[in-house]
């Protein structure tokens, strides 16, 4: 029987996932750059798979992981408080919603609503990105059925929590309504457009980093685990 014994240290990891999020952030760069300045086929073919507003690439990739690692978090959570018959509905409830995003983040679900929804509202500008509006609707649904479930968690937890949610909301949601407004009124070919795209996904991928690591200080520092021990016969 082999055993491993893995130490749970949540700073060890913010800091692996932060030093990950600044070479993704380099790598976008550089393929605005390659971009802007080469013509080669296979230079332009290089910079597709770090473009942080392309999907199906290696930044898609990380982001898919980290939404996923954290659905996990939340299930492990969420299973050790049913066993002793705490609260655990919203815990499994928010691994669900975690893992909605992972599966968004792969297969752009929310491109779907997107023309629908403008065409509906008839909608431009800063909501020429339409989709917003319906994921804008249930994030202040998710809130609501939150806020008594936020303020109930550990001081730490619920501040860690709380601004994780608002860095990524301003990446996704801030950020996304510049980008459609640069998008429609100057074109996807500008500097101001990259700059948009390239700050929505580093907040996002930030504010997932800083979530996993609340997660995994309230493994630790609330329910009392400090590592995961792997053992197979």
């Amino acid at each position: 029987m082999a055993t491993v014994v893995v130490e749970i240290n949540p700073r060890k990891m913010l800091k692996a996932l932060l030093y990950m999020i600044a070479l993704l952030l380099s790598l976008n760069v550089l393929g605005i750059i390659i971009n802007a300045h080469f013509d080669y086929r296979i230079a332009k073919g290089m910079a597709k798979i770090i473009d942080f507003d392309l999907e199906k690439n290696i930044p898609t990739l990380y982001s898919t992981l980290a939404l996923i690692f954290s659905s996990a978090l939340l299930f492990f959570i969420a299973s050790e408080y049913r066993k002793t018959k705490q609260h655990n509905i919203l815990w499994f409830t928010l691994s669900a919603i975690f893992l909605f995003l992972a599966v968004d983040e792969t297969a752009s679900l929310h491109e779907h609503l997107l023309k629908p929804t403008r065409d509906f509202l008839g909608t431009s500008g800063l909501l020429y990105y339409a989709w917003v509006i319906p994921y804008s609707i249930g994030l202040i649904a998710l809130g609501v059925v939150y806020s008594k479930f936020l303020h109930s968690l550990p001081k730490k937890t619920k501040w860690l929590f709380m601004t994780s949610g608002a860095i990524f909301v301003l990446g996704a949601i801030g950020f996304e309504m510049l980008s459609g407004w640069q998008a429609e009124v100057y074109g996807k070919r500008t500097y101001l457009y990259m700059i948009f795209y390239t700050c929505e996904e580093a907040l996002e991928m930030t504010g997932i980093a800083i979530f996993i690591y609340a997660l995994l200080s309230h493994i630790v520092n609330e329910m009392g685990y400090r590592r995961i021990v792997i053992s197979s016969d």
